[in-house]
């Protein structure tokens, strides 16, 4: 069974290589996109904003997209859009380099960086001295555990709805089977065979004979052979 991978999916797995790895996903609520993600290699953040098609069939989109990009340069170390690939030309190359912006392409067969976004140094700013600032900290080597346990389950339950699609063939096999056998059964013919009669033979009457010929065997012998 193949799984069909959503754009998400897609941007993230051309920055696995170079050691990112995704920390964030959002799926609503995002301004000028359909969603976004944040990549992290554990120094620098990169944050995409992804459009779909139906996002790009609004009238201004890509303006929308592009400005909503330029204010994540706040927040981030980088910053890339990401579109389908059939909308490449409606995007000038020139205008997001001039803005350290990148753009990403995608469509079924996967995702292309088209022009890399340009990552700066983000410089965190004190404001009090009294301040804690609390920072979560997430080991890369944790990360790296956690989706290796997350793609070893999908791989148990990919292998879970097998195993299930082929008992449930087996059971509608079996079923075939016990229905054909009940059928023939019903048209076999139950032949009950009789006993057959057993003539009883009667011994000739001994009252009219002499009392000296009652019981003897002879007569009976005598007597079949009429």
């Amino acid at each position: 069974m193949h799984r069909r991978f959503k754009p998400e999916d897609l941007v993230a797995a051309i920055y696995e290589e170079e050691g990112f790895y995704e920390v964030e996903r959002r799926e609503e609520g995002i301004l000028g996109a359909s969603s976004r993600i944040v990549l992290s290699d554990g120094r620098r953040e990169l944050a995409v904003n992804i459009l779909d098609e139906d996002t790009l069939m609004v009238h201004g989109a890509i303006h929308d997209a592009l400005l909503q990009a330029e204010k994540l340069r706040e927040r981030y170390s980088g910053v890339a859009i990401a579109i389908p690939r059939r909308f490449r030309r409606a995007v000038d190359d020139g205008v997001l380099s001039m803005h350290g912006l990148g753009l990403i392409v995608y469509d079924m067969m996967g995702a292309e960086e088209v022009v890399p976004p340009r990552f700066s140094e983000r410089v965190e700013v004190v404001k009090s001295s009294n301040t804690v600032m609390e920072e979560k900290a997430v080991g890369v080597e944790e990360i790296v555990r956690i989706r290796s346990d997350i793609g070893r389950i999908l791989r148990m339950l990919e292998e879970l709805e097998a195993r299930l699609d082929r008992l449930e063939r087996a059971q509608r096999s079996l079923e075939i089977r016990v229905n054909r056998i009940e059928q023939r059964s019903s048209k076999v013919e139950v032949r009950v065979r009789e006993t057959p009669k057993i003539e009883e033979r009667v011994k000739p009457s001994s009252k009219r004979l002499p009392s000296y010929l009652v019981d003897n065997p002879w007569i009976d012998i005598l007597s079949r052979r009429e």
